[in-house]
């Protein structure tokens, strides 16, 4: 991919132009590229891919505002969004997989550290959750720990059932999801960090599963 500086005498163009060259603008930046039939490989491999993109595309949809902020800040300065992120990390964690026990909910950003430990238990219609924090270095603080609920499930079929987050600022860092189905869930949690400087920063999330009666 080319950048364009200049196409068509200066004016901002889009499309294909003679079958043969694409104007195109991403992110703000105007660029050119040969244009190109794509083709539709369907090998195994490829399908795999396809059916996971598909899979996190909607979860990533229907998921809590508390998911998507590591990967906002993961994305920030980068030429990617925060959905691009989730997709660039999950993918390959969950294609050769036939559940969400790979799945990662924060990336690790700005030097973040990891929880020291995560257990989860689940009852009738419910499910409890507890972190455990390092402690931090001088200066640093943790704004809290996010906890998430997501039905586990095989990530090639459509995504279903039901995916929720929470948050807590206080010590013990825990959290309960009511009103659950019976059935197998992926609990995933990771803390949230004001830096010395005042910029915030992500632990990688840890995860672990529960069974609901």
């Amino acid at each position: 991919m080319a950048k364009s500086k200049s196409p068509l005498f200066g004016l901002e163009a889009s499309g294909t132009v003679g079958d043969s060259v694409v104007f195109a603008k991403w992110r703000g930046v105007q660029y050119a590229r040969r244009h190109v039939i794509p083709a539709n490989p369907r090998t195994t491999e490829q399908l795999k891919t396809r059916s996971v993109f598909s899979f996190l595309n909607q979860l990533w949809a229907r998921a809590p505002a508390l998911l998507h902020e590591p990967w906002a800040a993961y994305a920030s300065g980068r030429p990617l969004t925060d959905r691009n992120a989730f997709m660039k990390f999950n993918i390959p964690l969950l294609r050769e997989s036939s559940d969400l026990g790979q799945l990662m909910g924060s990336p690790g950003v700005s030097g973040g550290f990891a929880l020291a430990s995560l257990s989860a238990s689940g009852g009738i219609g419910y499910i409890t959750a507890e972190a455990t924090p390092y402690q931090v270095p001088s200066g640093w603080s943790i704004d809290y720990v996010v906890f998430v609920v997501v039905a586990d499930q095989d990530p090639h079929d459509p995504f279903g059932g039901v995916i929720m987050a929470q948050s807590d600022t206080t010590v013990p860092y825990s959290a309960m999801f009511s009103s659950l189905s019976s059935g197998t869930y992926r609990v995933l949690a990771w803390a949230r960090y004001t830096k010395p400087d005042g910029s915030k920063a992500f632990s990688p999330s840890l995860i672990t599963s529960a069974e609901v009666l």
